[in-house]
């Protein structure tokens, strides 16, 4: 996917390929997590140095602690078409995403068009290599070349970028040379603020920045995700201030938070994220393969716009031919405020796409504005029905192709899903 397009009922939008680097490659870590409350620990241990990340990519042999100012931008300023925030729910990424985008301002240029920059001191402590596109609207055929890269700033404070099209020469000569396939490798080299360290072509760059000693983000059950998605901080705020006010002007939310959210859940509440029963939650069921399963099928987000928050959108990972998100016909009610007490809620269900809010003009996500808007516009393409039969169960069934006067209420074939 390289252009921003609108296809039936799916926003198709310039991320590259799906962009799912922290699924492909760490997909089964995980640590145990406290539920009763629905916030999700560092660690066993309580130390927030022993967290999943200092484990899994430091293992074990970071040393200090805390956040660091970063000193260089990612990439050149005049490179940078917009920064996407995190939150974005589109093709298999049905839960809003737990990355940003850094979109470059030629998407029709060739790969390794732009320079890539580290943004701080750090150690590189993991590559990866992503050999296939992935994703329902995918070409499993399609053979890809980019590569992940993990920064350790500190034993609790991480970035990463995906999707760089190659690796600088001197990083390949530090790791032995290129990965293939679906390849990992563990390292651990140093890096310098304003190093290059890879470049992009053709398709946005994943960027994202975890904190293990901020107050975590609430799930209502914290152990259906990846350990790490309650410490997803702000891909901005550690910027110098230059630095960010520079990086604001890029970016394509002007809501605040500018850098999005991915935690919508309300306690009894249809808002937020919800899995199929005995799907396994966002890694999927047992058995499923990194890289080429279809993790996402049971995942369902009732939640909002990631650059227009004012708007409801309803994404499901098993609507017929694929993952699909939608734009809600009258935009309400407010899943926020449905409860047990609401009963059968129903929504219909239309393609969306944005708009100059000032204008009304069609807006193709590409130089920021300051009013965006994402709308519903096209004809509908089916009804769901919500029904919280308890505070963490929730019935479900999709009608494609019905309108809401041709459903009345569920049929056998309704499927529950769970927080």
């Amino acid at each position: 996917m390289k252009r921003y397009l609108l296809i039936g009922a799916i926003v198709i939008v310039g991320l590259g390929v799906i962009g799912g680097g922290i699924i492909l490659h760490r997909k089964s870590q995980r640590l145990q997590v406290v539920t009763d409350t629905g916030s999700s620990t560092a660690s066993t241990s309580g130390d927030p140095k022993n967290n999943t990340f200092s484990q899994s990519l430091s293992r074990g042999k970071c040393q200090s602690s805390g956040t660091v100012e970063f000193s260089h931008l990612p990439m050149n300023i005049d490179d940078i078409g917009n920064v996407l925030p995190y939150g974005t729910m589109v093709g298999a990424h049905v839960i809003p995403t737990s990355h940003g985008y850094i979109s470059p301002t030629d998407f029709q240029g060739p790969r390794d068009q732009y320079p890539v920059f580290a943004i701080a001191d750090s150690t590189l402590v993991q590559v990866s290599h992503r050999g296939q596109a992935i994703g329902d609207n995918q070409d499993p055929n399609h053979k890809t070349d980019e590569y992940q890269l993990w920064f350790e700033h500190s034993c609790t404070f991480y970035s990463y970028y995906d999707l760089l099209t190659s690796l600088s020469s001197d990083l390949l000569t530090a790791i032995g040379g290129p990965l293939s396939g679906f390849d990992s490798k563990a390292v651990r080299i140093p890096i310098k603020a304003g190093q290059e360290v890879g470049r992009v072509g053709g398709q946005t760059v994943d960027f994202g920045v975890w904190n293990f000693e901020k107050t975590p983000d609430f799930f209502a059950n914290a152990a259906s995700y990846e350990p790490d998605r309650p410490y997803l901080d702000d891909m901005f705020k550690y910027f110098a201030p230059d630095l960010k006010a520079e990086l604001l002007t890029k970016a394509a939310r002007k809501a605040e938070p500018q850098t999005g959210k991915v935690n919508y859940d309300i306690a009894g509440k249809l808002v937020g994220g919800w899995f199929q029963e005995g799907t396994g939650g966002f890694q999927g069921p047992p058995g499923i393969q990194q890289g080429t399963g279809r993790y996402w099928d049971g995942h369902l987000a009732i939640a909002y716009d990631y650059i227009d928050p004012t708007s409801v959108k309803i994404s499901v990972g098993n609507w017929p031919g694929g993952a699909t998100q939608f734009a809600v016909k009258g935009n309400a009610p407010d899943p926020a405020t449905i409860d047990i007490a609401s009963g059968v809620v129903k929504y219909e269900l239309t393609p969306g796409g944005y708009i100059n809010g000032d204008t009304g003009a069609q807006w193709m996500i590409g130089s920021p504005i300051p009013n965006p808007k994402f709308t519903s516009n096209g004809s509908v393409q089916g009804v769901v029905l919500f029904q919280l039969t308890a505070a963490d169960k929730l019935k479900v069934e999709f009608f494609p192709g019905k309108t809401a006067a041709q459903v009345t209420d569920f049929t056998p074939s309704a499927l529950n899903y769970t927080r």
